[in-house]
């Protein structure tokens, strides 16, 4: 029945609220015009005011072919695909990310419904006694409309301020997924690495145990000394000694290959490629802006700023006057009750305390512009550092190679010249060391330019998730 009642006559409450206050109305429309250039005004296509050079300092020629979706598919290995899947399904902190967005979403809808009015109903069923020991029986049965409106913007810039959280919280998401794919690609070539490693070694070993053969021969029948046979046990047991060292690594990576995936450690083997891949061609780097629309975290920064800054106007409009407006609706013991009401507050004396509050909101806008500006720069910086690192990288491995067909050259020779007695075993033991050190560190070389290489995808940045995006504000 007041259901039916509220339907039928919000018209006709409207004109009565209106004509209740209309006298309050037509002076407060004058403070309007007063107090309107009071508001602050928000920017929310904040930049970074960091002046920067207009390209990178190695340029790469734009490539006619489109770019895989995935950063990680340019290596065009299935069983890195899978890895990386399976840690975006069911890694934990990535899982902690999504409750912190759902947490984000839902503060922005609640933000949000501040901005419409609130009914609220009610039954209350009472009995009282009168000395004379009549007994009253009182029912209540009351519909409540209350709305704060929105004069200066103070519920609508808070709104908006939980929104661009939301968003922030968003980035924030894709900066974990974008992290986390990356440290999956490094333990699996990690992981390809080691068991190379383990391979070499065994191969090495065999290597040093037939030489160590041949010369306990030739010391048998007096062509070498003792010295040259512990010489090479000592080389045999030196490379023995690594095996527990690379073998105990391999079972960390596994082990923390399970937790990047959500899955307890376990004595399961992953399949892994045969070798370390090729190094693909640069992607397109583009221009150092680019990195504020493709970085996540410079993303977040930004709408955290945005955010920060409504929060300002919020408080801005928190000390200019604030009107409430309302109505009750229902019966009394059968009778039909109705009233309006109409507040206007306004502070009178607060001794500074939220002019305190706007400036203070001023300083973390300004806190934060000085954070998203710094932030530029080191991604600017990650950039730069991982395409030099990967192209020096690219002069040692040259060298390396350079070293060891030199190495396996002097070893090629001093064995002959040892083997004809012209020199001790001495010079062949340094050669064999030199060559097999050098291998080993190639090796290693090898994964640490595929590092670089993860390293710049990473600066570079990009969304890997994709989930709905709400609007800002809260609403639908």
């Amino acid at each position: 029945m007041v259901r039916e009642y509220t339907e039928m006559h919000m018209a006709g409450l409207l004109r009565a609220v209106y004509h209740s206050i209309s006298s309050p109305l037509v002076i407060l429309s004058a403070c309007l015009i007063c107090l309107t250039g009071c508001r602050h005004v928000v920017h929310e296509d904040i930049r970074s005011p960091v002046a920067v050079t207009p390209s990178y300092s190695i340029e790469t020629l734009r490539s006619e072919e489109t770019p895989p979706p995935k950063w990680w598919q340019v290596f065009d290995d299935e069983l890195l695909n899978k890895h990386i899947q399976q840690s975006l399904a069911g890694n934990f902190t990535l899982q902690q990310g999504y409750a912190r967005l759902k947490q984000a979403r839902l503060t922005s809808r609640q933000a949000g419904s501040r901005l419409y009015p609130s009914i609220t109903g009610g039954l209350n069923f009472d009995s009282a006694w009168r000395q004379n020991g009549e007994q009253i029986d009182i029912s209540i049965a009351e519909v409540d409309l209350a709305w704060e409106m929105d004069l200066w913007g103070r519920l609508s810039s808070a709104a908006q301020s939980a929104g661009f959280d939301a968003l922030a919280v968003e980035d924030e998401l894709q900066g974990l997924a974008l992290r986390l794919s990356i440290e999956v690609a490094e333990v699996y070539y990690q992981l390809i690495e080691q068991t190379l490693l383990l391979e070499l070694l065994k191969e090495q070993i065999a290597a040093n145990e037939t030489s160590l053969g041949l010369i306990k021969l030739r010391f048998a029948h007096g062509a070498a000394s003792l010295v040259d046979v512990y010489q090479q046990e000592e080389l045999v047991a030196s490379v023995k000694a690594q095996l527990p060292l690379s073998e105990a690594r391999l079972i960390v990576l596994q082990n923390k290959l399970h937790i990047l995936s959500g899955q307890p450690p376990n004595n399961t083997t992953f399949s892994l490629a045969d070798a370390l891949p090729q190094i693909p061609p640069l992607p397109d780097l583009g221009i150092p802006a680019d990195l504020l629309l493709n970085r996540p975290d410079l993303r977040q920064l930004q709408r955290e700023l945005v955010a920060s800054d409504y929060r300002v106007a919020e408080a801005v409009a928190d000390r200019l006057p604030g009107l409430r407006i309302g109505s009750t609706a229902g019966f009394v013991n059968g009778d039909f009750l109705f009233s309006i009401f109409a507040d206007a507050l306004a502070t009178i004396l607060d001794w500074g305390y939220k002019k305190s509050e706007v400036e203070k909101r001023k300083a973390i806008v300004e806190e934060k512009l000085a954070s998203y500006a710094q932030r530029y720069l080191l991604a600017i910086e990650e950039v730069e550092n991982s395409l030099w690192q990967e192209r020096k990288h690219e002069r040692l491995l040259a060298a390396l190679d350079d070293q060891l067909r030199i190495a396996k050259a002097t070893l090629h020779e001093s064995r002959n010249r040892y083997v004809q007695g012209i020199t001790d075993y001495l010079p062949v033991l340094a050669a064999l060391v030199s060559q097999q050190n050098l291998e080993r560190d190639i090796l290693q070389r090898q994964r640490e330019r595929l590092s670089y290489r993860l390293l710049l995808y990473r600066a570079l940045g990009g969304s890997l998730l994709n989930f709905e995006l709400h609007p800002v504000g809260g609403q639908r």
